[in-house]
């Protein structure tokens, strides 16, 4: 099977009629782009496959909607209402959240953490796992991004 190359924004454009920039207006929800000449982008995006890639536009933006959950412990019902009552929150807020188990275990905690930071989340909420020290926290403090612990402290931390 021969694969496709992946749509982009010039694709839109040319299939729908409009400047680059009009596309653009559309995939930022602007209100400047007259509601036809939006529905008839908006057929073009889904006429040629294209998927918004949110990674490169808060490259581009230098800013990201997505919020790290970093729970210690999934299987337990009350982390889980906890995750789900969250996740709520912050889809209704237009905000993307991940969410990740560390099963109690600080090295898994530390490689989920890191993994976060290199995606380039907004902030992390973390239930901290068993075990957790201050110093797991130090890089993520020194990039200056928000954490806010739950459920557990760390009474050593600055967090």
């Amino acid at each position: 099977m021969a694969s496709r190359a992946k749509a982009t924004i010039l694709d839109i454009a040319r299939e729908a009629g409009v400047s680059k920039s009009t596309v653009s207006l559309v995939l930022q929800g602007s209100g400047l782009i007259r509601p036809e000449t939006a529905t008839k982008v908006r057929k073009a995006i889904e006429d040629v496959g294209y998927v918004y890639n949110r990674g490169a536009a808060n490259l581009r933006k230098a800013h990201s909607n997505v919020i790290g959950m970093v729970i210690n412990d999934l299987t337990n019902p009350f982390f889980a209402e906890l995750a789900v009552g969250m996740e709520r929150v912050f889809q209704a807020a237009g905000v993307v959240p991940f969410i990740a188990n560390t099963a109690e275990n600080p090295v898994r905690q530390e490689e989920v953490l890191k993994s976060m930071m290199e995606q380039g989340v907004a902030g992390l909420i973390v239930s901290p796992a068993r075990g957790t020290t201050p110093g797991a926290f130090r890089r993520i403090e020194a990039a200056g991004v928000p954490v806010v612990f739950a459920m557990r402290r760390l009474p050593e931390s600055r967090i």
